[in-house]
C-alpha cells in the first residue's frame, strides 16, 4: 500500500524582528524545501510582551511571495475581525497571482483582545459571536474564490453580486480555518475549508 509523505511547513515569526531578518528566514525555509511558509496575522506581539515590534501579515507575505519560488504561503491564520471578507478574498487572490499560484487563505475567528482595543477594531462579545461572524464571512470568501458572485445581507457582512476578477491562478485555492472546536469550527471546516489549524495541548 503506497504511503503519502508528510508535508512540512515553517511559521516564521513576524514579531520581535526586522524586515531583513524576517525575509531571510522565509527565503531560507523555501530554499531548504519546506512545503509551506507562514506568518501570523496580529497587530501586537502574542508571545512575550505585547509592546514590541511586529510586521503586518498580508503585506509581508506579498513581499515574501516575490522573493521565494516553491513553498505555498499564507497567514496562520488571518483574523476575520480585521478585514471585510470580500476584501480578504480579493487580497488572497492577488497574493496568488504575485506568488504564481501558491497562496492559501488562512482565516480564524480572532482571539487577542488587546490589539483590537488598541486599533479600534470591534472584538465582539466573545468567541460565540466572533464565530458567527466567521460563519457569515466564509461563504462570501469561498464563493469569490470559486468564481461565483455571492450576495450577502448580514447581519454582520453585506455583499452584492461581488465579482473577483481576475480569479485566482489556482483552480481551487485552499482555505485553512483556525480552531478545533467540534461544535462550530470543525463544522465550518467540513463545509468551507480544506484544512484546519489546531493548537497543541
Amino acid at each position: 500500500m503506497p504511503t503519502r509523505p508528510f508535508k512540512l511547513g515553517a511559521n516564521c515569526w513576524n514579531q520581535y524582528t526586522d524586515w531583513p531578518a524576517f525575509l531571510a528566514a522565509q527565503q531560507r525555509a523555501d530554499s531548504l524545501g519546506y512545503d509551506s511558509i507562514w506568518t501570523w496575522d496580529h497587530l501586537y506581539p502574542i508571545v512575550g510582551s505585547d509592546d514590541g515590534p511586529i510586521l503586518e501579515g498580508y503585506l509581508a507575505m506579498a513581499a515574501v511571495a516575490m522573493a521565494t519560488n516553491k513553498a505555498t504561503l499564507g497567514l496562520m491564520v488571518g483574523a476575520n475581525t480585521f478585514r471585510n471578507p470580500a476584501l480578504v478574498a480579493k487580497m488572497v487572490t492577488t497574493l496568488d497571482h504575485i506568488s504564481g499560484g501558491r497562496a492559501v487563505l488562512g482565516i480564524g475567528g480572532a482571539w487577542f483582545e488587546n490589539e483590537h482595543e488598541a486599533y479600534g477594531i470591534e472584538f465582539g462579545s466573545g468567541p460565540p459571536e466572533r464565530l458567527r461572524w466567521l460563519a457569515e464571512a466564509l461563504p462570501i470568501m469561498r464563493g469569490m474564490l470559486h468564481g461565483e458572485e455571492p450576495t450577502a445581507e448580514g447581519p454582520r457582512y453585506a455583499a452584492k453580486a461581488v465579482r473577483n476578477d481576475p480569479p485566482p491562478l489556482q483552480e481551487h485555492l485552499p482555505i485553512l480555518i483556525g480552531g478545533g472546536g467540534e461544535k462550530v469550527t470543525l463544522r465550518l471546516v467540513a463545509r468551507y475549508g480544506d484544512a484546519c489549524n489546531v493548537g497543541g495541548g
